[in-house]
Order: structure tokens, then C-alpha cells, then sequence
């Protein structure tokens, strides 16, 4: 046993050492950080179908939850119009009953979430790849007489008008049409062979996609059998190394992460469906072209807040320009009062308050995590900057009740100083 006089000195050496050995592995870091970040991305690409299959889990849990509960009280007969009978049955086969149908309960609802997921692919598939070969054929077959159009609506907005401002645009619209019609010509033709492979290595890519996708759909079938038996194996190894009072903290701050994403997430994507239709009804109503091709770009990407629609809005607008540019006018239009809606009206209705993040820093999340992670980082940028502003907050009332300061924040709004004796606040004054 140390004695009492060395404990301090111990304590000391103990944080140099950690801190020491901190430094070296954060050199070690910045020096191999290539070698890292190549190390961390063969892992994350040997571990994507675990991944997809968490993700797939982490998503369909609450039907999964659903169908459980509803199908094992029908099956086991534990239900409020047997309940009756379901009283007179002994201990053990209540138990055995309550078992059996559990059991008949998760196999059931494992595979309908299995055919639910491969439903909304297919369909996806289904609606997708005809409309876009069509969409491609005919603007291949139509780019003459569209560019005629072009340049007819161009001399009809001008004409009785300035004749050189005419001219101008006609010669910029004649040189881009040419450009684009000498690529196809001269470029895309003579070096098909070439796109074919490429187009070869990326229906390679597809395939290893899918085979994740299909390899995920097996996982997802056991993380949801086993989600239970996982989350208490977590909770015994947090109160097995960590003091209870730490390990409560962290078992709070998971069931609010859980919350904060799975809300989030589920209801941006009810949002993002209810849009979709919105838009296809709209651009059906407005007799548009590609209706249902567009109404998914639209869809899929408003999935990314803020940003979402105007992204989908961008190849859209290019698909309906080959066709008429009254249609692009009509559609941009049209997907500016679509996100107004949906970020005024839709969106808080059906999110509500789940990350409590300001508007501002909404935008600084989307842009921040969007330019470390990509389009999954646009995605959960918002939910993960609430998490981390929920344990900074924490973190900074914790200190200040420490100190036995004032943990609300309108106490510092006109706050010059604290007398550090006396803890006695100064504010300036108004003006």
C-alpha cells in the first residue's frame, strides 16, 4: 500500500505518463496519417455489409417492434378478449405459450421486414431504370428539334426588341449546342469501347453494392433477433468498467442518441416520401415530362436537409430543359414554394422539436459533417451536432455548479465580470 504523503506525487506521475503517452500516439498520427486513414477505410470496406445491416436494423426496429408485440399476445392468446382464459392456464404454460409465441412473433416479423425492404427496392428498380433508358432515348432522338424550339423561343422573346442582345444569345445558344452535338459527334462515339468499360467497372461496383446490400439483409435479420441480447451485454460491460454513477451518465446519453437519431432519421424520411408524392401529383397536374423520375430525384434527396431539394432540382431542371425551357421555369418555381412548405409547414409538423439544433447551426452542421462525410454526412450532420451540443452543455453546467456559479445562460447576457472572491457579479449597463 502507498502511504497517504506519496499518493499525490503517484497521481502526478500517473497524468504525466498518460499525458505523454497521448502526445505520442496524436504524433504517431499526424505522421502516418495516410497510412491511418488507408487502414480505417479497408476496415470500414471489409465491415460495409455489417454495416448496411445495422443501418437496415436501426431502421426497420420499430415495425419490427410492432408486428412483434401485435402477432405474439394473438399467437400465445395473451389478449385482452382471452384474458379471461388466459388466467386459468397455469404458471409454466403461460410461460411456454408466452415463449412459443415470441418466437413464432420475431421469425414472422423478420421476414416481413425482409420483404418489405426488397419490395421498396424492387419498386424502386422498377419505376427508375424504364424511366430513365426512355428518358435518354428520347433526348437523344429529340435534341435536334428541341435546339430548334430553343431557338425559336429565343427569336419570339426577342423579336420587335434589341436585335444585338437576339443575336448574343442565339450565338452563345448555337456555340453550346454545337459543342455539345461536336462531343457527341467526335468524342463520345469514337471512344465508346472505352466509356463501355468504364461503364463495365461501375456495373462491377453495383454488383459488389448489392452483394453488401444482400449480405446486410442477413445481418439485419440477426441484429434484430438480438438487439435485446445486445443492448444488455453492453449495459453488463459498462457497470463491469465503469463507477455506477459514470455508467448511468453513459447509458442516458446512448437512449437520448438512440432517440435523437432514430427520430430524426424516420421522420425525415416519412417527410421526404410525403414530398415525393406531393411532387408527382404537382408535376402530373402541370401535364410535365418524367413525372415519376423527377418526383424520386426529389424525393431521395430531400432525404439531406436544407440543400435536399435544390440538389434534386438541379438534374432535373437539365432533363426538362431538353424538353422545353418554359417546363424548367415552371418546375424551379415550383420546387421553391415545394421547400417552403415542406421547411415551414411539413418538416416541424413531422419532426417536430427532435434535435432542438437553431437554424443556424443546422446550416453549419449540413456544411461542416457534409464536408468530412459527404452525403452521409449531410444526412446526420444535424442529429450528431445535437448530441455533441447535449454533452457540451452538460459538460460546461457541470463545471459551473462546481464552481457554484449560475448554470442559465441569461445570467451572463449583460455580464461584465465575477469578483473572484466573492463570487459577486458585475453587469454593464444597458443602452
Amino acid at each position: 500500500m502507498f502511504s497517504e504523503k506519496n499518493r499525490p506525487y503517484i497521481s502526478w506521475g500517473v497524468t504525466a505518463f498518460s499525458v505523454i503517452v497521448a502526445a505520442l500516439l496524436v504524433s504517431f498520427l499526424i505522421n502516418r496519417f495516410g497510412e491511418v486513414s488507408r487502414f480505417f477505410a479497408t476496415i470500414t470496406k471489409i465491415l460495409m455489409p455489417v454495416i448496411y445491416g445495422f443501418v437496415m436494423s436501426f431502421l426497420m426496429a420499430p415495425t419490427y417492434n410492432a408486428i412483434t408485440g401485435t402477432l405474439s399476445g394473438m399467437i400465445s392468446g395473451e389478449t385482452a378478449a382471452d384474458r379471461k382464459r388466459w388466467s386459468r392456464l397455469g404458471a409454466e404454460e403461460q410461460e411456454r405459450r408466452r415463449k412459443f409465441g415470441g418466437m413464432i412473433a420475431r421469425s414472422v416479423a423478420t421476414l416481413l421486414c425482409v420483404i418489405i425492404i426488397l419490395a421498396i427496392l424492387t419498386a424502386l428498380i422498377a419505376m427508375l431504370i424504364p424511366q430513365l433508358i426512355q428518358g435518354v432515348r428520347e433526348l437523344i432522338r429529340n435534341l435536334p428539334e428541341n435546339a430548334t424550339s430553343v431557338s425559336a423561343v429565343i427569336h419570339s422573346s426577342f423579336f420587335g426588341g434589341d436585335e444585338e442582345m437576339e443575336s448574343m444569345v442565339l450565338s452563345i445558344y448555337d456555340q453550346i449546342y454545337s459543342t455539345l452535338d461536336n462531343w457527341i459527334t467526335s468524342d463520345f462515339m469514337p471512344n465508346l469501347n472505352k466509356y463501355i468499360s468504364q461503364m463495365t467497372d461501375g456495373v462491377v461496383k453495383i454488383l459488389a453494392v448489392l452483394k453488401n446490400f444482400f449480405i446486410g439483409l442477413i445481418v439485419m435479420a440477426y441484429g434484430l433477433n438480438m438487439k435485446d441480447l445486445l443492448s444488455a451485454q453492453t449495459k453488463k460491460m459498462i457497470y463491469a468498467f465503469f463507477p455506477i454513477r459514470v455508467a448511468n451518465d453513459i447509458i442516458t446519453e446512448a437512449r437520448f442518441v438512440k432517440s435523437v437519431f432514430s427520430n430524426f432519421i424516420v421522420g425525415k424520411i416519412i417527410d421526404s416520401v410525403i414530398i415525393g408524392i406531393i411532387c408527382y401529383i404537382c408535376m402530373s397536374f402541370m401535364k410535365m415530362p418524367y413525372t415519376l423520375l423527377i418526383s424520386v430525384f426529389v424525393g431521395v434527396t430531400n432525404v439531406i436537409p436544407f440543400f435536399g431539394p435544390f440538389i434534386g432540382a438541379i438534374p432535373s431542371a437539365l432533363i426538362l430543359l431538353m424538353t422545353s425551357p418554359f417546363y424548367v421555369l415552371q418546375f424551379c418555381i415550383f420546387i421553391l414554394i415545394l421547400q417552403q412548405f415542406d421547411g415551414n409547414i411539413l418538416g416541424p409538423r413531422i419532426l417536430g422539436s427532435t434535435t432542438g439544433v437553431s437554424s443556424f447551426w443546422v446550416l453549419f452542421s449540413i456544411l461542416f459533417f457534409g464536408g468530412i462525410w459527404g452525403i452521409v454526412g449531410m444526412v446526420v450532420g444535424i442529429p450528431t451536432f445535437a448530441v455533441i451540443t447535449r454533452l457540451t452543455e452538460r459538460l460546461i453546467r457541470h463545471r459551473l455548479a462546481r464552481r457554484k456559479l449560475p448554470v442559465e445562460t441569461e445570467h451572463y447576457a449583460e455580464l461584465d465580470s465575477i469578483e473572484k472572491e466573492s463570487f459577486e457579479f458585475h453587469y454593464r449597463e444597458k443602452l
